[in-house]
């Protein structure tokens, strides 16, 4: 063994803890330790020698295990911590037992426990069955827990070594006693071995009252109670003293007057040669009155906890929570209600571990106040969420009053804890209701209110605010009379508001009302009084609706009636003294109206009963015998919108057989549904019986047939038209020999053949749809489609055909030659619009050209004079050609964004965009571009929906559209623009291809000028199309607008009549999202856009001038500025490590573009935000996937303020 081993075994044995039993300190420090580390297995382990011995274990069971086997070994030849995340896997313990046997250990870690003199004598250790790790934290706790181990050894020695010096000390004060038994204050008495008194103190004799002579010779025991003497207590004394060489003597005993006296004192055997002792020694003191205070205080202290006890008793029998605390805020206190809502135990809450019951969210304030609460002695409340034993948690109320003794001195808080939860969800329910309420009331159509008893406004929603025309304020808390002008208006209303709460009931009336511009209105009323909680009626509540479109409409409604009344009684009258029946039918398929002659014709109606017994009586029959279906009944189609003209069928009832000829028309109401059906029906019956004997007159006639048979087969023979006798399955019965020469095929290859297999599979479906129409009874005219000749290839044949009652006659005429012609036809057409638009594509450049010439001229001169006056010296005029060269550029500018909006190639900025706030806001500048000669009237919808376009291109579509609105009225006029909710259903997508169903806003621009021509409507939106002279335009105004609709997936819609105006509608897509954002941008170069934190920005930019304007902005902005002239030098710098903050990168860059690029410089520089420049952009959407986070873009050519703010924000928003 090593000298270091023996001094390390040494220093353990100095605590002389193996072997010694459990202690709850050991204990609870272990069971601290294996939550903390949420670990099931703790133990502090002492390493003894060849055997390590358990003080402490939490999850192992036993309290000793061989040293072999042991981690702690290995661990205190550590410094201070060993941690193994997995036994297994490390070399020192993959064999050990404990890992591969019960308890299969994988993780370890273990704090040192180190002596005084820093020998490590065992560890603080947690162990799982699981690999794992520990935080830091759990690292620095489980050594803290170790020092807390080592204290308490050291506490356990020390209080060791204090029993025993006060071992020693009681010794010494035996000894003292007995020099001090002459003390007066003390009874000292000795007696021989038999307890006879031998020696009687001065003090005894104050104290018992016997005098010495009476007590010497007595025996101990008279100074004993009787009840002590009958108990041997004074024979058990003197054994005690023997056997343990003193014995207390703490009781009451008995003067000589026979009173009593308690005394506090000690009795010592005598010592003596030989094993008897020569007598005893007592010394006693007289205590009486400290023992009468001290039974005082024990009574006091009695009933003191009886009251307790009644007040814990009475506290946890109520079902409220509470609590008492000490002057320092410590809790001693809580009831059972506390323990039983909290699932707290006493442990857990008492001190100040009741805050732990509270939510993380509300424990620091809740501790804050209670803590300022106290330390001011002041009354305490406040509100929490306290957690429930199941775990959820439920908001409380705490309240408490300081507590005062008698002399004013703080003694605590007592205070309780209410569950208030079900309170809050009340008052939350409550204000949510509120909320709701006035949201219902705003959302309502028209006026809603509610008034006090005495009429005063309680609330208002928005229709009320502008029916009176003042605002919230002037109207609630006020009468009708206080804030409507017409006082007798006020006065009926404010009666009417009186009676119907006088009398209880809830009744509608019609009041008239002034609207704000003077205008009478009529206002359907509905009012009602309400209560309060009692059922008193505290106000009345009421809505209105304005009816005075309504009541205008019911006069003419009424007018209208009367008119139709007067036309009934003509037409009834008329259709009544017709020879054919009549009959009206309603959607529904009722009579309507109908004429005796219809009653006559047809008593059970035209459509067949549902009932039973009449609808065997209903049988309809067409002209070849075969039942009529009820859909095909004339009634049942008219009311399916199909009209039909003479049709013709067998009427067989239980009365006779009738033929009638019936025509239906279906009659359309407002937006086209079907309003009614009109029958006419006529007996045709002596028409049938004539054309009967005409058959068979027609029956003697059989040689002139066979003549004209004859002739028929002739043409069957000789025309070059495909003739066709079928089936209606199709089957071919008769073909003539036209077929063998138009397409190869004989009579014997089709007699018995589907004509269907013949048809092209493309052609199939239409003509099983024409064959189906031909069982009908209808006859095909011109109906086209595919046969195959035999040789495989298909002709086009366009056929007419008849059906008979078993067979189908068609005749086919070939019009494969005319297609082709037709073919050939619209390629001589095509090329000639291409010829056409070539020709405008010269117009427009021309125009373009033109323009672009006139702006460089105004450019170029203005520089040109800013050359000559600086060079002459003359600075004060060369503002004036600096603006006049910003302008002529900006125009330019805006020229380029029309080229580009009618490519449908300009960069759109979308925004919600509230229409009705655009246009009203270009009012100005509309009359000033449209001048004095044409009045402008803006109208503008209420509850108009937002739209997602650019505001921008909106507000050039609107001011493009009003001057081609100024130029088309000449002598002056009404320019009209108005704006409302447009909705676009599937029947108007159907007719309109490239428009999608939906919800639109719709922008109205109407002028009362010389209108446009159906020719020209039709070209307006062409690219190249102008109707103004060579030079005056360039035909891009309505086709940017196009361009610009359509990338807004919108829709533009032109109405015009020559001589009565045009109106042009725009139709962009509703939004649904949040409402319009306005972008302020800053108009100047100020402080606010200088660099501040001395950022570097790369400008890569192939055009120099553009580079070098770009990079002398930054500069002058404080910015450093890095420059590339294409991508690859770029991308050597992005590859540095150059400090770069921002990227700005021309889009258009050749060989590597500057989309690539900046996809290269997000790869090396993760965070780097881009800010693309462009002048020319494949996908106008490019916020839709182009652009990613930390990404934006400016359009070329763009003002030098506006470059200086984006750069600034993308800076800010990358350090924020």
């Amino acid at each position: 063994m090593s000298e270091w081993e023996e001094r390390r075994l040494e220093a353990l044995s100095r605590y002389d803890v193996l072997d010694s039993p459990r202690e709850p300190t050991f204990d609870e420090i272990t069971e601290l330790a294996a939550s903390l580390c949420d670990v099931p297995i703790a133990v502090v382990n002492l390493i003894g020698d060849r055997r390590q011995f358990f003080k402490a274990e939490v999850g192992l069971g036993v309290r000793e295990t061989p040293l072999d086997s042991s981690f702690c070994a290995k661990a205190i030849l550590e410094e201070d911590f060993l941690l193994v995340p997995d036994a297994a896997a490390d070399p020192r313990f993959e064999c050990n037992p404990l890992v591969v046997g019960e308890p299969h250990i994988r993780f370890y870690a273990g704090a040192l426990l180190k002596s005084g003199d820093g020998f490590p004598i065992g560890t603080l250790c947690v162990l799982d069955h699981r690999p794992r790790q520990l935080t830091d934290l759990q690292q620095r706790t489980l050594a803290v827990l170790a020092r807390q181990v080592m204290a308490q050894l050291e506490l356990r020695r020390a209080v060791e070594e204090r029993d025993c010096r006060f071992e020693a000390a009681s010794a010494s004060e035996r000894r003292l006693r007995l020099i001090l038994d002459s003390a007066r204050d003390y009874a000292i008495i000795a007696t021989d071995g038999e307890r006879r008194i031998t020696s009687w103190s001065a003090g005894a004799y104050a104290t018992f009252g016997w005098s010495q002579e009476e007590a010497i010779g007595r025996s101990l025991d008279d100074i004993f109670t009787p009840e002590d003497r009958a108990a041997g207590v004074p024979l058990e004394e003197a054994r005690e003293a023997l056997a343990e060489g003193c014995a207390a003597d703490v009781r009451w005993h008995v003067r000589a007057d026979g009173s009593r006296v308690f005394m506090n004192g000690s009795t010592h055997p005598i010592a003596a040669e030989g094993d008897l002792p020569a007598g005893f020694l007592k010394i006693a003191r007289d205590e009486t009155e400290q023992r009468q205070r001290a039974e005082e205080l024990e009574r006091t202290r009695a009933e003191l906890v009886n009251s307790e006890t009644r007040f814990r008793n009475m506290a946890d029998s109520t079902p409220v929570m509470m609590w008492v605390t000490e002057p320092n805020g410590y809790c001693t206190y809580l009831n059972r209600s506390w323990y039983e809502f909290t699932g707290q135990s006493e442990a857990d809450a008492l001190g100040f571990g009741w805050l732990d019951a509270t939510h993380p969210d509300d424990r620091a304030a809740a501790e804050r106040a209670f803590i300022d609460s106290n330390l001011a002695q002041s009354p305490f409340k406040a509100e929490y969420r306290l957690r429930r034993a199941d775990g959820a948690y439920r908001w409380a109320i705490d309240a408490a009053n300081p507590r005062f003794g008698p002399d004013g001195a703080y003694l605590g808080y007592v205070g309780f804890v209410v569950d208030i939860d079900e309170r809050r969800e009340a008052e939350e329910a409550i204000r949510r209701a509120n909320t709701l309420l006035e949201a219902v009331m705003e959302a309502v159509p028209g006026v809603v209110y509610a008034k006090d008893v005495a009429g005063r406004m309680l609330a208002a929603n928005r229709g009320t605010i502008e029916l009176v025309g003042r605002p919230k304020s002037e109207i609630i808390g006020r009468t009708d009379a206080e804030f409507l002008n017409d006082m007798a208006e006020a006065e009926a209303v404010m009666a009417n508001d009186a009676r119907i709460m006088a009398e209880d009931r809830v009744e509608m009336i019609e009041e008239a009302v002034s609207r704000p511009d003077g205008s009478r209105a009529t206002w359907l009323s509905t009012k009602a009084p309400f209560r309060d909680a009692n059922g008193v009626i505290v106000g009345l509540v009421g809505s209105s609706i304005d009816i005075s479109e309504r009541k205008e409409a019911e006069e003419r409604l009424r007018e209208s009636e009367a008119r139709l009344s007067e036309e009934r009684t003509r037409l009834a009258t008329l259709i009544e003294s017709l020879p054919v029946g009549v009959c009206f039918l309603t959607p529904a398929g009722d009579v309507l109206l109908s004429n005796p002659a219809y009653q006559r014709f047809l008593p059970d109606g035209i459509l067949p009963s549902r009932l039973p017994d009449v609808d065997r009586q209903w049988v309809s029959w067409n002209e070849r015998g075969q039942p009529l279906p009820r859909s095909q009944y004339p009634g049942a189609r008219a009311l399916r919108g199909e009209a039909t003209a003479g049709t013709e069928f067998l009427h067989r009832t239980s009365d006779g057989d009738t033929w009638l000829r019936v025509s239906g028309v279906p009659l359309a109401g407002e937006g086209g549904t079907l309003a009614a059906a009109i029958l006419v029906v006529i007996d045709i019956t002596a028409q049938k019986r004539a054309q009967l004997a005409l058959t068979r007159l027609n029956d003697t006639l059989e040689t002139q047939v066979a003549e004209r048979t004859a002739d028929r087969d002739r043409m069957w023979r000789l025309s070059t038209d495909l003739m066709l006798v079928a089936r209606f399955d199709a089957t071919i019965t008769a073909v003539n020999p036209a077929w063998a020469t138009l397409l190869g095929w004989s009579e014997d290859d089709l007699i018995g053949r589907a004509f269907l297999d013949l048809v092209h599979p493309d052609d199939r479906e239409s003509t099983l749809d024409e064959v189906a129409a031909l069982s009908d009874g209808l006859t095909t005219l011109r109906f086209e489609n595919r046969y195959r000749h035999k040789d495989g290839s298909y002709r086009h044949l366009s056929w007419t055909a008849v059906p008979d009652q078993s067979f189908i006659h068609a005749v086919a005429r070939d019009v494969e030659g005319e297609r082709k012609a037709q073919a050939e036809l619209e390629q001589a057409q095509e090329q000639l619009r291409q010829a056409q638009k070539m020709e405008a594509v010269g117009q427009l450049t021309g125009g373009i050209a033109h323009d672009f010439n006139n702006l460089l001229t105004g450019v170029i001169g203005s520089l040109d004079m800013m050359q000559r006056r600086i060079a002459q010296g003359e600075t004060d005029r060369i503002e004036r050609y600096a603006t006049a060269a910003v302008t002529s550029a900006n125009r330019a500018a805006a020229l380029t964004h029309r080229l580009l909006a009618f490519s449908r190639r300009q960069p759109l900025d979308p925004k919600p965009t509230n229409a009705n706030r655009l246009v009203t806001g270009m009012e100005e500048l509309l009359r000033r571009t449209i001048g004095e000669g044409v009045r402008l009237e803006i109208v503008t919808a209420g509850g108009l929906w937002q739209t997602l376009c650019d505001p921008h291109q909106l507000e050039s579509a609107v001011l493009n559209l009003a001057i081609n609105a100024r130029d088309a009225m000449p002598g002056g006029g009404t320019l009209t623009i108005e704006t409302c909710n447009a909705h676009l259903d599937d029947a108007y997508s159907a007719r309109q291809s490239e428009v999608k169903a939906g919800q639109y806003v719709c922008v109205c621009v109407t002028d009362t000028g010389v209108g446009m021509t159906a020719d020209t409507i039709q070209k307006a939106f062409e690219p190249f199309f102008t109707t103004k002279p060579m030079g005056q335009g360039t035909g891009l105004g309505l086709s940017m607008i196009y361009g610009f609709a359509r990338q807004s997936e919108g829709y533009a819609k032109i109405y015009s009549e020559v001589g009565k105006g045009t109106t042009f509608k725009l139709y962009l897509p509703r939004h649904y999202g949040e409402g319009d954002v306005s972008e302020v941008l800053p108009v100047c170069l100020g402080d606010e856009h200088r660099a501040e934190h001395g950022e570097v920005v790369l400008v890569v930019e192939d055009e120099t001038a553009v580079r070098a304007l770009v990079v002398d902005v930054l500069e002058e902005l404080g910015y450093r500025a890095l420059e590339a002239v294409d991508g690859p030098s770029g991308l050597k710098l992005l590859e540095s490590d150059v400090r770069i903050d921002l990227l700005v990168t021309d889009i258009g860059l050749p060989g590597l573009n500057g989309r690539q690029l900046a996809d290269f410089a997000r790869e090396r520089r993760r965070d780097l935000n881009i800010l693309f420049m462009t002048g020319y952009a494949e996908n106008a959407a490019i916020a839709n996937g182009f652009l990613e986070p930390g990404m934006e873009m400016i359009t070329k050519p763009f003002a030098i303020d506006a470059l200086a703010a984006r750069i600034r924000t993308i800076l800010e928003a990358r350090r924020a």
